[in-house]
């Protein structure tokens, strides 16, 4: 046979297999619940598959995905705002109340909002010691009334959650341990830090907040893996204890494969209580970075999770990924966890009360505009208004 022929046949196998991939990543159940999960998901289309993908087509035909379905993957699995707007047969309007949720899970209170700011200058450096003229804060595009300004100087309560369960292996566990004493050694006098473990034998609270690194390294070493991953329980509950800390900036840094598969909590309810608490998540997910994890679409559905409960509540989702191929895991966690503390240190804090009586269960969007033209701000996503 012909090299000729024999490429032909490669191409042939390889569009087969790509568009099979397509059919496994968009139809998978596990991307269909980040559709269902969104605050404006259509409460009807929120188990149809057919968003996606045709129901009569085949994963090989052209014709396969949808046009959302598409759009979705070429976006690496992440709804924006553009596509709310753009498929409106799929998504609810902004000003349409939520419906087919229960109230206990949508209803946010909204006595006063806490919303942490990154500022940032066009070479992407932290800009820290801005003033409270700097900020014009809104709220579905209203500008609102600042009732508290903290800069960068204020202390923070920061949890520390690790997962541990059976999904994690050895060698993530020491590099857990040498992050986490990273970190503990790079906060404030001022800060305090706690430490939360998950596994099957559910959230462990392995040392409460304190300022000092003192005994926090015994405590590391004793870290084993196993059992399921109660992923939603733990964010739930250092949010919670996060809450009635008196530092107002109050960060979580999640260390796990984000596979929950132990949960009580719903990924709602994780969104309820990192609001109510005022808490930035910051999602560092080592085990992204294998190629076999890339490949695998329920690990990336994982994945998805935890970006979206970083992104929306004014974090990131952090991965070992790129960088200069010589530096070791080691080396590159060293680098995450410095920039993390950088920029923790380099935050503003702003509390206000909406102006907006309204209680219908509706997503209400955070938008915080800077003085200087030259800056950028990331902040809270939004979030969701109570139900009376």
């Amino acid at each position: 046979m012909s090299i000729k022929a024999l490429s032909k046949i490669f191409l042939v196998v390889a569009f087969v297999l790509g568009w099979g991939w397509a059919w496994r990543v968009v139809g998978h159940p596990a991307y269909l619940d980040l559709y269902a999960n969104d605050p404006r998901s259509k409460p009807e289309l929120r188990n149809k598959c057919a968003i996606c993908h045709e129901p009569s087509a085949r994963a090989k035909d052209l014709n396969f995905l949808t046009e959302f379905g598409r759009e979705f993957k070429t976006n690496r699995l992440r709804i924006t705002p553009e596509m709310r707007e753009r498929f409106k047969d799929v998504f609810l309007s902004a000003d349409q109340p939520v419906s087919g949720i229960t109230a206990d899970t949508i209803s946010l209170a909204t006595s006063q909002v806490v919303v942490n700011i990154t500022v940032k200058s066009a070479r992407g450096k932290y800009v820290p010691t801005l003033d409270r003229q700097a900020f014009i804060l809104l709220e579905d595009d209203r500008e609102q009334e600042v009732a508290e300004f903290f800069g960068e100087d204020a202390p923070m309560a920061v949890a520390v959650v690790l997962d541990v369960s059976g999904s994690v292996i050895e060698k993530d566990l020491n590099r857990y341990r040498n992050s986490v004493l990273d970190l503990a050694y790079r906060l404030r006098p001022d800060d305090a830090v706690a430490l939360y473990t998950f596994d099957e034998s559910g959230v462990q609270k392995i040392r409460d907040y304190s300022s000092t690194v003192s005994g926090l390294k015994p405590l590391l070493k004793q870290l084993k893996g196993e059992g399921n991953t109660p992923l939603h329980d733990a964010i739930l509950a250092a949010s919670k204890e996060l809450r009635v800390r008196p530092e107002r900036r109050r960060a979580l840094i999640l260390i796990s494969d984000g596979a929950d598969s132990a949960s009580q909590a719903t990924l709602r309810e994780v969104e309820k209580q990192t609001f109510l608490a005022g808490v930035s998540v910051y999602a560092i997910d080592l085990v992204n970075t294998e190629k076999s994890a890339r490949r695998s679409p329920e690990r990336q559905a994982a994945a998805q999770t935890m970006k979206q409960i970083a992104q929306e509540s004014g974090g990131r989702y952090i991965t070992t990924e790129g960088g200069f191929f010589l530096l070791t895991s080691r080396m590159k966690l060293k680098r995450i966890f410095t920039d993390l503390i950088d920029e923790l240190h380099s935050q503003y804090t702003i509390t206000y009360e909406p102006s907006n009586l309204r209680r219908q269960g509706r997503w209400r969007t955070i938008r915080v505009n800077l003085e200087q033209a030259d800056l950028t701000a990331r902040t809270r996503l939004g979030y969701r208004e109570t139900v009376q």
